[in-house]
């Protein structure tokens, strides 16, 4: 099968490594710079590399066509999910599976996400959608102080803030209004939400859709960083949840999802447990990042990078069983607030003869300046556990937080 993966970035490079397992060939289009970069260790699988500005909707659909017609793709797939929309019109074009583009739509934009989730009487945060300074102050007072300012359609928690004030409301809009041409080399677009802030444990829920049915695979339990910022520091799969709660979860999610149209495919949904119970953070067509699929595979046995494409593909998503997983796995990021830049990475020599500790890696490279708190790229480094028990895990990553030094 040829499979074309459109700007894979994040998790999106292993569906070129997966592709290549599967005996697939991965035709990867890419802008091959900057932000675009593909790594080339998963380049090396891919069967063809097709140079093109991804972010042009009408240049990649020219070239998937010249694609298509030398000999013809079995499926376009977004490597991320700023590639979502153009994904699938693209697939539209050539006669392929794909998403609508209204369901791409509402699931890329989070306002547009909001007003669907809203026609449809799915319980969700209070949210106010602003387009300038002057709408913001009647804006905060219809949702309420604390509340949270974020961008429309960026990811990675760039720019989402919690604010407290009048003040806090108009530094963290004008941040999303000053940001410009930024990550990807993209411009956000000048909407901001201002949302209701709800305070309450963190999860995400990863699925898929097939023949009309929505499948969890698993609960992930998520640890942020400090506010007034959200960004992710850590995640386990499964989360520790009662059975009740879990089911719960379940069931607002498959509504969630079934709201918003969702045909096929992944889906990675962010939510928080409240007072009054689950509310959505936001939820995309798309594999989730910060290798949850990888924790995924590694607790449960269950492969999420084979689902998606054998979902693009229109095979059976899950052909057998899973392989059998360690039972829990997680991830620990490590942030280092106020430390501008560092020489070298120190890691402890127990956790190197430590069997639950499967990787320790460095995200930002020594001498290199260390991104300002406010989004995901402020994380240096990361550690990946897994045991058999949630404890164990936890324990393991606690230890790669406490004996990894950057000096």
């Amino acid at each position: 099968m040829r499979i074309a993966i459109v700007e894979p970035r994040s998790a999106g490079c292993q569906l070129i490594d997966r592709s290549a397992e599967l005996g697939h060939e991965a035709i990867v289009l890419t802008a091959g710079h900057g932000d675009r970069r593909v790594p080339d260790a998963h380049l090396a699988r891919a069967g063809q590399v097709e140079s093109v500005d991804t972010n042009d909707d009408a240049a990649t659909l020219a070239r998937l066509r010249k694609l298509h017609e030398q000999r013809p793709l079995d499926a376009v797939v977004p490597g991320f999910e700023h590639y979502v929309p153009s994904s699938a019109a693209a697939a539209a074009g050539l006669g392929l599976r794909g998403l609508s583009a209204a369901t791409a739509l509402a699931l890329r934009h989070k306002h547009v996400m909001r007003d669907v989730l809203r026609a449809h009487g799915t319980d969700q945060p209070g949210h106010v959608l602003v387009t300038d300074e002057a709408a913001l102050a009647a804006a905060t007072e219809a949702v309420g102080f604390p509340c949270v300012i974020k961008p429309v359609d960026q990811s990675g928690s760039l720019n989402v803030r919690k604010v407290t004030g009048p003040a806090e409301a108009r530094e963290a809009f004008r941040r999303i209004h000053a940001y410009g041409v930024g990550y990807l080399d993209r411009a956000g677009l000048p909407l901001v939400l201002v949302e209701e802030y709800v305070s309450g444990p963190e999860f995400s829920v990863e699925g898929y859709v097939e023949d009309g049915a929505v499948v969890v695979l698993g609960i992930t339990e998520k640890q942020l960083g400090p506010e007034p910022w959200f960004v992710e520091v850590g995640h386990v799969v499964p989360a520790r949840l009662d059975h009740d709660t879990a089911r719960v979860v379940e069931r607002y999610t498959t509504d969630v999802v079934r709201a918003l149209g969702l045909e096929l495919g992944p889906f990675h949904a962010e939510l928080r447990l409240s007072a009054r119970g689950p509310l959505l953070m936001e939820v995309g067509a798309r594999l989730p990042g910060d290798r949850i699929p990888d924790l995924l595979r590694l607790a449960t046995g269950a492969d999420l990078y084979e689902i998606t494409l054998r979902s693009y593909l229109g095979l059976p998503c899950r052909p057998g069983a899973p392989a059998p997983g360690t039972g829990h796995a997680g991830i620990r990021f490590f942030l280092r607030p106020g430390l501008g830049s560092y020489r070298r990475m120190e890691v402890a020599p127990e956790l190197r003869s430590d069997a639950r500790v499967r990787e320790i890696g460095a995200l930002v490279a020594p001498g290199r300046p260390v991104p300002p708190q406010g989004s995901s790229a402020s994380r240096l480094g990361y550690a990946l556990a897994a045991a058999p028990s949630y404890r164990a895990t936890a324990e393991a990553l606690d230890a790669a937080e406490l004996g990894t030094r950057f000096a």
